[in-house]
């Protein structure tokens, strides 16, 4: 009887623990996948905010054109050239 519940208490044992030892795999996998996850956002999210801060310096850049060009207009009387007035300037390459 006694031999018994040894075996009980032993073997009751050792199923606990492998079922703590799959659990215990299952969290370090899932912790892995998480984990690369988080660092694929991280990379996706490096991305997005460079390419945000080119079209913001973009926008800027138009924004000020628009600016320029509307002061020239306005208040210097600038215009475009008409195509008469336009001059063709080729460049000469130098050959040694």
């Amino acid at each position: 009887m006694l031999e018994v519940k040894k075996q009980i208490i032993a073997s009751s044992l050792i199923f606990g623990l492998v079922l703590s030892s799959i659990y215990l795999v299952s969290q370090v996998y899932d912790f892995r996948i998480s984990f690369s996850e988080i660092e694929e956002l991280n990379q996706k999210q490096e991305e997005l905010s460079f390419q945000s801060n080119l079209l913001l310096n973009e926008v800027e850049n138009y924004r000020n054109q628009l600016t320029i060009r509307k002061i020239a207009t306005d208040h210097l009387g600038m215009r475009s050239p008409l195509l008469k007035e336009q001059v063709t300037v080729f460049r000469e390459d130098s050959k040694p």
